[in-house]
């Protein structure tokens, strides 16, 4: 089992997320955070995959990739967000992002990358 973080400001889009996580046989949500600050309350705990918006109430979701890092050595990063600019791209990989999808994808992309990302 692949244990999920998801880092989202917006309830209503991380519930819906972690929800059709949840008919995945091999993924777990086992940890959800509306903040920077409330992921770094969850940082000690282990994740395989990590969710993280890019923009989020107290700051920038690239801010937590490092620190997601050095707490879960192996974590893959999927960076999700509302809009992402095209320079943007550029400066989230080099921020160690695994990969980086729009909201605006279906769920059934985003569901496949995190499948992806956890090995499956």
């Amino acid at each position: 089992m692949k244990r999920i973080l998801l880092v989202e400001d917006h309830a209503f889009f991380g519930n819906a997320l972690a929800l059709l996580l949840g008919h995945e046989p091999e993924l777990e949500v086992v940890a959800q955070a509306g903040s920077l600050a409330e992921a770094r309350e969850r940082l000690d705990r282990h994740f395989d995959v990590a969710v993280v918006d890019l923009r989020l109430p107290d700051g920038d979701g690239r801010e937590l990739i490092g620190e997601l890092r050095r707490s879960n050595p192996d974590i893959l990063v999927l960076v999700l967000s509302a809009t992402i600019l095209d320079e943007d791209f550029d400066n989230i990989r080099r921020a160690g992002a695994d990969a980086v999808l729009t909201k605006v994808e279906a769920s059934l992309t985003i569901i496949e990358e995190i499948r992806r990302l956890a090995g499956g």
